[in-house]
């Protein structure tokens, strides 16, 4: 019933330590990825790059039971342990590269804070030298305490700093949360690839495409938004010879509007978080995909690779309106 749609996959990041404890919907272990390529094995799907399975889709040339492999960010992990998983099998894939943390090559400053206060053993802090100034008292025994504090390093950061100043924010808050950066930094964890892994990986049957330069997508400023993808298309092209016209957006946050801006930029598809298969009566820049990650277990992952989850949605829809 549903062969001749195409399937998207969705990957994040590929746990080197203890990431898929940390964010199991962002991270997979490497186990897991291995068992979902030997489920795209057995069951006889044809794994095709992005271009070749977007063109098929709508000139009707799809072959059945087709899937492909997209990873969004590109982390570091992608190179250590996906890609010599996918090379293993011959399969290509599709990373889309954010390049802030490309050209500045540190640990992602949002996901380091939240990783600091997840790990760390203490159940309160009390530190005079906050980077906004004022001291704080901070009771750490809760996840919802945790998360609260932690937004306020990400929104100062964020708002406030340099990249420097950031790394420096890391450094001190991890010492005093018993939690070392130097140890996220030496490992890996949180950081994206340099320029030379992504151009290892393109070497490699690994297609590498946009996904904006800062990881934002602003729907309410045409400019903004063509600068992030003119800033991404700068530094991936020191990657890419070849024209980049594959986006993703951004946490999947996307509306309408945005099309006639992605095409004015010679973009002819982008991937959305939403779930569900493709046919041709899908937008191209709005194509659904299956977000994977260690969250998922192995049935669900057949029953929407297969298909089964979109005919169980639409049955449940048509009953809502009856």
């Amino acid at each position: 019933m549903t062969r001749k749609n195409l399937k998207i996959l969705c990957y994040h990041g590929f746990e080197i330590n203890d990431e898929t404890n940390f964010r199991p919907k962002l991270f997979i272990s490497r186990e897991k990825f291995k068992q979902r390529i030997k489920t795209l094995e057995d069951y006889g799907y044809q794994v095709l790059t992005l271009d070749e399975a977007i063109t098929a889709l709508y000139d009707k040339s799809l072959p059945d039971n087709s899937a492909v492999i997209t990873i969004d960010d590109g982390f570091f992990s992608v190179a250590k342990l996906a890609a010599p998983i996918l090379s293993q099998h011959k399969l290509p894939a599709t990373v889309y590269a954010t390049t802030y943390y490309v050209e500045n090559n540190n640990p992602i400053y949002r996901l380091t804070i939240q990783y600091m206060f997840w790990k760390t053993k203490k159940e309160g802090l009390v530190s005079s030298k906050t980077p906004w100034g004022a001291v704080e008292n901070c009771d750490l025994s809760t996840s919802e305490a945790r998360d609260r504090i932690a937004w306020k390093y990400i929104n100062y950061g964020e708002t406030q700093c340099s990249e420097n100043q950031r790394v420096e924010i890391c450094d001190r808050l991890g010492k005093e949360l018993g939690v070392s950066y130097d140890e996220i930094v030496r490992s890996g964890i949180l950081r994206l690839m340099t320029l030379d892994e992504l151009r290892h990986l393109e070497n490699d049957n690994i297609d590498i495409e946009l996904h904006t330069h800062r990881h934002v997508f602003p729907s309410d400023s045409r400019d903004d938004a063509l600068r992030e993808i003119n800033n991404n298309r700068r530094v991936l092209k020191n990657v890419v010879r070849r024209e980049l016209k594959h986006f993703c957006y951004p946490s999947g946050y996307w509306k309408q509007q945005q099309w006639e801006w992605l095409e004015a930029m010679g973009v002819t598809s982008a991937t959305t978080c939403l779930p569900g298969l493709n046919s041709r009566s899908t937008p191209r820049l709005a194509l659904r995909r299956f977000l994977d990650g260690e969250n998922i277990h192995q049935l669900e992952f057949e029953a929407n690779l297969s298909g089964f989850s979109d005919i169980i949605r639409s049955s449940m829809a048509r009953l809502r309106f009856t």
